[in-house]
């Protein structure tokens, strides 16, 4: 149990960033942060009811053990990498099928994207120090040696969020075909794990895999920055992500 105090932390911290985040873009506007909760359970049920289920039965059709180790074998370790991908970007992004998720969307698909992400990402660190302490592996370590656990889990959230309003976009910035931004945040959620799923299969040198986490926080900025400069043009459908920059996108008193 000695991780709950740092997951608690890591949880807390990313609500409240995340809360003061959206009503500051969203001028005020609370509705944008209510989103956040719509994920918050989603990241134990893509896990338990999808993602477990599918790698054992797939393992079991295969006669294979579900395992990504180096003695996998390749179409198992091409499945088990792009798992966690298409199912996770499906799950997040789905509450904007609903009425109310949608009319936000389709006022700013990058303030919705990034609230649904980054609430799937604050269950998703509970989910994971619910796990790492139910289990016996670090029963006995410290507490404060989960700091790094907390750090990435805060910028995973985020993330998170970058990669869903990369699938809104998609779907309600007025770009062809419906698919091109799920397909897009798939491959991006991809390349940020490929660091460490490699690791659980060869010896990768001890320079990269340190590397990895920086390199992908550089990238999800350039690509939220893309999707900021995106909103300047309103989609087709007369949707708008609101306005570039860091300021209010527009004031929750605006008609």
């Amino acid at each position: 149990m000695s991780i709950v105090p740092m997951a608690v932390a890591a949880v807390l911290l990313t609500a409240a960033t995340a809360s003061w985040l959206l009503w500051y873009l969203a001028g005020r506007d609370r509705r944008y942060v209510w989103l956040l909760g719509c994920g918050l359970g989603s990241s134990a049920l893509v896990n338990i009811a999808v993602k477990e289920p599918l790698a054992h039965g797939v393992a079991s059709l295969g006669s294979t053990r579900a395992e990504v180790d180096a003695a996998s074998p390749l179409w198992f370790l091409g499945f088990a990498l792009l798992l966690p991908p298409l199912t996770e970007e499906a799950i997040k992004a789905a509450p904007a099928l609903l009425r109310p998720v949608r009319a936000r969307a389709r006022d700013s698909w990058l303030l919705t994207g990034v609230a649904l992400g980054t609430g799937f990402g604050i269950g998703e660190a509970g989910f994971v120090g619910g796990v790492i302490a139910a289990g016996d592996a670090y029963g006995a370590t410290p507490w404060w040696h989960f700091s790094g656990y907390a750090v990435e889990r805060v910028f995973a959230s985020f993330g998170h969020g970058v990669m869903t309003a990369v699938v809104l976009r998609g779907f309600f910035g007025g770009r062809r075909g419906r698919l091109a931004g799920y397909a897009a945040a798939v491959a991006l959620h991809t390349l940020l794990n490929l660091g460490a799923f490699l690791d659980q299969v060869v010896a990768l040198p001890g320079w990269l895999l340190p590397l990895w986490f920086p390199a992908g926080l550089v990238l999800l900025a350039l690509v939220f920055e893309h999707l900021q400069r995106a909103t300047r043009t309103p989609g087709a459908d007369g949707s708008r992500g609101g306005a570039p920059g860091w300021t209010p996108l527009y004031r929750a008193d605006e008609p």
